[in-house]
């Protein structure tokens, strides 16, 4: 089967640990990370695995899937997330993820190779990184913040309002879809967050927002864990007001009457002085 999406995941704070711990530290972090993608990769449902038609290239502190197309790209993505979440406290340090998806041309690998020669003989061999491959890296490289998933809406068919979750008791179904107006996009493009934490039920939601109340308490010794848990935090509370709207709104209800959930805003930082 052909492979049109590539979902690009990467781990946070590795750079921060070669300069705490060392190569050791480094080492045990990518083999933590390297064990919980494969091991989650065994777990995937049925629906996404899709008997493996999809090829995973795992690089130290970076997986990346080349999928089918954008659904299993999506739904892939947001089995690893949420499984992070529950990971928690698994390995010490709460993994904290980073990712985004983006059109893939359906290369088996993100990369090609080409000899070096020296003198008519080869010396050794260049990995040319495919275009789209590079695509995706500088959409998950473009300065966004927090445990996010991102994606260009123009890729999908009808900028992916038809991807959803159906709640029991709410009045409209949840877009997984959103343009989060407290977070930060690339300037070119549509982008949007995958909504990776509204799982199938309410239920699961309300148990990953627990998560990560736990795991806001636990950064707050590290600045830069603490500035990812603070962004993420963030997200869980603009999702927070989608789900009221989408449980306590009707279809014609007037918005203006409406009462809603306090917006919360994005993490203000105060300069040192």
């Amino acid at each position: 089967m052909s492979k049109n999406a590539i979902l690009f995941i990467d781990l946070l704070g590795v750079q921060k640990m070669w300069k705490q711990g060392g190569a050791n530290a480094v080492k045990e972090r990518i083999e933590q990370f390297n064990e919980f993608i494969v091991e989650q990769t065994n777990y995937l449902p049925s629906s996404v695995h899709r008997d493996a038609e999809y090829t995973l290239l795992l690089s130290g502190d970076s997986a990346s899937f080349m999928c089918q197309d954008y659904q299993q790209a999506i739904e892939m993505g947001i089995h690893f997330f949420q499984q992070a979440f529950y990971a928690t406290g698994r390995y010490g340090k709460a993994l904290w993820l980073r990712g985004a998806i983006s059109q893939w041309g359906n290369q088996y690998f993100p990369f090609n190779t080409e000899p070096i020669q020296s003198k008519d003989i080869q010396v050794g061999t260049k990995y040319v990184l495919e275009d789209d491959y590079l695509g995706v890296l500088a959409l998950e490289k473009s300065g966004f913040r927090g445990m996010r998933l991102i994606i260009d809406k123009a890729l999908l068919s009808c900028f992916g309002r038809s991807f959803t979750r159906r709640w029991e008791g709410f009045h409209s179904d949840i877009g997984i879809v959103t343009t989060l107006r407290e977070c930060t996009y690339p300037r070119e493009g549509d982008f949007a967050d995958i909504i990776w934490m509204a799982g199938a039920t309410q239920e699961r939601y309300d148990h990953l927002k627990g998560i990560m109340s736990s795991r806001f308490k636990g950064s707050v010794h590290d600045v830069d864990e603490f500035a990812q848990a603070s962004w993420t935090r963030v997200v869980f509370d603009q999702v927070d007001s989608i789900i009221w709207s989408c449980k306590n709104r009707k279809p014609g209800d007037d918005l203006i009457n409406q009462s809603s959930p306090k917006d919360i805003k994005a993490p203000q930082y105060r300069k040192k002085t």
